[in-house]
């Protein structure tokens, strides 16, 4: 029984990480932003491009 609980709560975890990467959320971004001189530019966009 614990078995499937398991497997269920893996698969829900997996799809739940692969939509928020879809989406572009990201739980390092204020990490990351901070670390590169914090500006970042404040257009809504929470993604980082670089050339």
């Amino acid at each position: 029984m614990f078995t499937k609980i398991n497997l269920l709560a893996g698969i829900f975890a997996v799809l739940l990480f692969a939509y928020a990467q879809l989406e572009g959320w990201n739980m390092f971004d204020n990490e990351a932003r901070s670390a590169h001189g914090g500006s970042g530019g404040s257009g809504g966009s929470s993604r980082t491009y670089h050339k």
